[in-house]
């Protein structure tokens, strides 16, 4: 009799427990429910092969722009090339610079084939206003995987190093072993990616887009979103130059604005011939003094074949547009 009594005790409690569980998870999915219609949450739309899943972020409500419809963050095609809507676009970007206000997350995936069209006044804010989230998303993930560098050498995580050390062209990569990591070696590729894996300066980044992709209207920038004119000697890959179809070269072309962007920031932060602005930059933050886009630029006279005229040609450029006033711009923060 004790033993039945006991079963059907035991037997209350698991019903007891299974009408409790079941009303916790329908209060949990109301709330999911809710949170979704009431709250728009922005998810990345680029990839970054070693950055964490689980990498947190600050949890903060935010503030986009409902009129613009959007896919993964990126701005439906119906609107690029809506003169009208890109107009909007473009004077609520400059309002929020004007205003130090957080930049929204979302994206131009190719410029506008009627950016031509827009009077000049209006078509230099028009590309500003498009490559400004792009730049600022692309340090944004810099920074992330220079924290990750950081961790992996604190964990010791040998594969991700390796696969830093690699991706950053440290020196000797192909001569370091990698199963039998000394201290010092250790030390070595970490002073090495400190350097290297860090942001570029905004004003930077704009006046180099400017001039490499005529304001957004070059044909490599139109047919290829190649914004920086980087060159390729892969067979079959690229954009040929009009008028020598026979060059042993090309001009890279990117799926979009995304790719061409983050390919020009790891090609500034893993190139040797870019040594002296990695140790520039890298001197200005031990000593915490800020970094300008103006004073970064005399450090890539090697991006160009004319030299030291390409240095005067960027910071030209870079007065002449102000473009100074977007180097503390921020993107909005987001849920994740």
């Amino acid at each position: 009799m004790l033993k039945k009594n006991k079963l059907e005790f035991y037997e209350y409690l698991r019903k007891t427990f299974d009408v409790f569980f079941i009303l916790i998870l329908i209060i949990l999915l109301l709330i999911g429910f809710i949170g979704q219609s009431n709250f728009k949450i922005d998810q990345s739309s680029f990839e970054l092969s070693l950055v964490s899943r689980n990498f947190s972020k600050t949890p903060i409500e935010i503030n986009n722009l409902d009129k613009f419809k959007k896919n993964k963050n990126f701005l439906s095609s119906d609107q690029i090339n809506n003169k009208k809507i890109v107009l909007e676009w473009s004077k609520k970007i400059m309002y929020n610079v004007q205003n130090d206000l957080a930049i929204p997350r979302m994206y131009f995936p190719y410029i506008p084939k009627n950016i031509s069209e827009f009077q000049s006044t209006i078509k230099k804010d028009v590309f500003l206003s498009i490559l400004l989230p792009i730049a600022l998303r692309g340090n944004e993930l810099v920074l992330l995987e220079r924290k990750l560098m950081k961790v992996a050498f604190l964990s010791s995580n040998i594969y991700q190093i390796e696969n830093l050390a690699k991706k950053y062209k440290v020196k000797d990569f192909k001569k370091i072993n990698f199963s039998d990591l000394t201290t010092s070696d250790l030390n070595r590729i970490k002073e090495e990616l400190l350097t290297k894996i860090n942001k570029i300066p905004i004003s930077m980044i704009l006046a180099q887009s400017i001039i490499e992709s005529g304001w957004g209207s070059s044909r490599f920038a139109q047919e290829g979103n190649a914004l920086f004119g980087e060159w390729t000697w892969k067979t079959n890959v690229g954009i040929k130059p009009k008028g020598n179809m026979d060059a042993n070269f090309a001009v890279k072309n990117f799926k979009n604005l995304l790719e061409s962007l983050n390919s020009y920031i790891l090609n500034l932060n893993s190139h040797p011939a870019y040594f002296e602005m990695r140790r520039y930059r890298a001197l200005k933050n031990k000593t915490g003094k800020k970094i300008t886009g103006y004073d970064t630029a005399n450090f890539i006279e090697k991006d160009a074949e004319i030299g030291t005229k390409y240095i005067t040609k960027v910071t030209n450029i870079i007065k002449s547009n102000n473009l100074s006033r977007f180097e503390n711009s921020n993107l909005e923060l987001y849920l994740n």
